[in-house]
């Protein structure tokens, strides 16, 4: 009987081990439950957040203005914007899964430029393009070039058309309207052959390059005579009207592209002949002479002509380090002021000194 009580005892212990057992497994499960039941919970909403995060991406994809499109590195179009398929004129249907080159080759097609041959670099490119579509009449775009794994994982390439036809033609007018500027600038407004900064511009570099040739260079300095008696007699618009017959018919005595007309200051004119010897400066000298009669100009406050003549002094030098350009200019001015004294209407050459005359090694 003892035993048997004993046996019962330790059955009854055996179970109540085995019951806390079960009972701390099902807490173990039940804790177990409640943590998978969190995951799951956060995993949804982890889902939930992204499908509303691709909802938001396709909405902004698909409200986007600029024509984008998402190309896979094969080539195939896996994505378009309603903007993109307006500017192809074509339907989403026939559009994706197609090849990006059977709608648009705007220089890149099968070349090494090509982006899709240039993902792996991972790097946004810009271009200039110009496309002629339906529904793009010749439209200029700004593309934008940027690698992107696509779903599936493969690498691949986003395109952006922005148009900036408006743009390019606000910047042609603009660098046009620069050239104009920068052609004013140089140009003499009343006679239209070139100004007193043109020339200088024109003489500097002229004396560095021929002082590296060993070339001459000759100028021509030209006063209209008694200029101011003819503003006096015919009133300043006769004379502004003088100026710009003596400046054209000077631009029409010289024959060469490297040749210079330009209006010194008040009624002086100069003549840059770059590589010209003394006696083609004469040559010349003669020919503006001839040209300023064959105006025939009335001058009747003149004391050396009926008509309105021109003084001319002309010089030659060999540029050297030691002379700078004014040199030449001052010697043109000195033969001027001789040719007015010995009579004006004529040219007379300049004689330089020793030291001008000297071309020392340079």
């Amino acid at each position: 009987m003892a035993e048997s009580k004993d046996q019962q005892e330790n059955l009854i212990n055996q179970l109540q081990k085995e019951k806390q057992a079960l009972l701390k497994t099902c807490a173990d499960l039940q804790q177990t439950q409640l943590s998978y039941e969190k995951i799951i919970g956060e995993n949804n909403t982890s889902l939930l957040k992204s499908d509303m995060a691709c909802m938001e991406l396709e909405q902004i994809f698909s409200a986007y203005t600029d024509s984008t499109w998402v190309i896979r590195e094969d080539g195939i179009v896996i994505r378009a914007n309603p903007a993109m398929l307006k500017m192809l004129g074509k339907s989403a249907e026939e559009v994706i899964g197609k090849a990006c080159s059977t709608f648009l080759d705007y220089g890149f097609c099968d070349q090494a430029v090509c982006p899709l041959r240039r993902i792996n670099r991972a790097k946004t490119l810009e271009y200039d393009v110009q496309l002629s579509l339906p529904n793009t009449d010749n439209k200029k775009y700004l593309l934008t070039i940027a690698p992107l794994i696509t779903i599936d994982g493969s690498p691949g390439i986003v395109e952006q058309f922005k148009e900036i036809t408006s743009r390019k033609q606000a910047e042609e007018a603009l660098e046009q309207a620069n050239l104009v500027l920068e052609k004013m600038a140089l140009i003499d407004g009343l006679t239209q052959v070139a100004n007193r900064r043109s020339f200088d511009d024109t003489l500097a570099k002229e004396w560095q390059r021929l002082k590296r040739t060993n070339q001459p260079i000759s100028l021509l300095l030209g006063d209209i005579d008694y200029f101011k008696k003819f503003n006096d007699h015919y009133g300043h618009q006769a004379g502004d009207d003088c100026l710009r017959q003596v400046g054209k018919a000077l631009a029409g005595s010289i024959l060469r592209p490297a040749d210079l007309v330009a209006r010194y200051g008040g009624e002086e004119f100069v003549l840059l002949l770059p590589e010209v010897e003394s006696e083609g400066a004469l040559t010349v000298a003669e020919r503006v002479l001839d040209a300023i009669r064959a105006l025939e100009i009335p001058h009747q406050a003149s004391e050396v002509s009926s008509i309105v003549s021109i003084s001319i002094g002309a010089a030659t030098m060999i540029p050297t380090t030691e002379h700078p350009p004014a040199a030449l200019v001052s010697l043109a001015d000195e033969a001027l002021y001789r040719a007015k004294e010995q009579g004006r209407n004529r040219v007379l050459l300049a004689e330089p000194s020793t030291e001008l005359q000297s071309n020392p090694t340079h």
